[in-house]
């Protein structure tokens, strides 16, 4: 009895079947060894037949055992593998709500700042190169403004292309959403630069509502849609390069922490002639700003 204790006590030997041969035959020894552990007992004198079909019922057991855990297992490691690729394709707050009810509820959010960013000339850069080297650095580039609006608190919404876009303040509150893009707009202008093909980008940005929800079954995509989107888009489309382009009420949210220049009217879609700024930098009083300062 104190070696089944000590066999089910270890970790690596607790799965190993064991049976038991005692002449001890009443039914408290008997129901002990089972409750220690024991697969089976037989008391003596006892039949080599006998014992020879409870050792291969046993080890038929395991084996089924085995087979479960296994699977079991194998699962647990699919669903790892699929919790992973969610959170690779969307934010944690909408894997968490997908995960819990299977569905994502249509949301409406309000002072959501929208950018888009774009690399100019980006076509031509193909003509003539591998496409193993366009995407390449192009991936790289991706990588880096993933990592910029992760720092400043904006959410990745899709690439479109060669094109990135970004939200602040949608899935998670900012005093102003507008400087976080901003800042991070400024940040992806230069990260292009710096990029091995030294690309130069185009930055729009918008601020207003949008509805959020999430598209397909075999192939999701967490996306916006509203007139801030398309307004952010087309103040991308009439930047200039290497700025970041601002709607008026864009800028009117960071007029007092930067400089701008009026880039004058322009036909916007569905909105009608529009104004449009050109950010030319932050005042002093804010060069010290971080994505950590509680203005962000």
């Amino acid at each position: 009895l104190d070696v089944l204790r000590e066999l089910k006590a270890d970790e690596r030997l607790k799965h190993v079947p064991v049976i038991m041969l005692s002449a001890l035959d009443e039914a408290g020894d008997v129901a002990q060894c089972l409750e220690l552990g024991a697969e089976d007992y037989l008391p003596k004198p006892f039949e080599p037949v006998i014992l020879r079909a409870r050792i291969n019922a046993c080890l038929e057991h395991k084996r089924l055992r085995d087979r479960e855990v296994e699977y079991l297992r194998q699962i647990e490691e699919k669903e790892r593998r699929t919790d992973e690729l969610l959170h690779v394709i969307l934010p944690a707050p909408i894997v968490a709500e997908l995960k819990a009810t299977n569905t994502v509820a249509p949301r409406i959010r309000d002072n959501v700042a929208v950018m888009f960013v774009d690399i100019v000339n980006f076509t031509p850069y193909c003509v003539g190169r591998e496409p193993a080297e366009i995407v390449a650095n192009l991936q790289a580039l991706v990588e880096r403004y993933e990592e910029l609006a992760a720092q400043h608190r904006l959410q990745k919404i899709k690439t479109i292309g060669d094109a990135f876009m970004a939200a602040a303040g949608l899935l998670e509150p900012l005093d102003n959403p507008v400087l976080n893009a901003t800042r991070c707009g400024l940040d992806m202008i230069a990260a292009a630069t710096a990029s091995k093909p030294g690309w130069e980008v185009r930055v729009g940005i918008h601020v207003g509502p949008v509805v959020a929800g999430l598209l397909g079954r075999r192939q999701y995509l967490f996306d916006l849609w509203g007139d801030t989107v398309n307004t952010a888009a087309r103040m991308e489309s009439y930047g200039q390069p290497g700025c970041v382009t601002l709607s008026r009420d864009a800028w009117q949210r960071v007029e007092g922490l930067g400089r701008a220049a009026s880039l004058g009217l322009v036909d916007v879609k569905g909105k009608g002639r529009q104004e449009v700024f050109r950010f030319e930098g932050f005042l002093a009083a804010a060069d010290h700003l971080t994505p950590q300062h509680p203005l962000l």
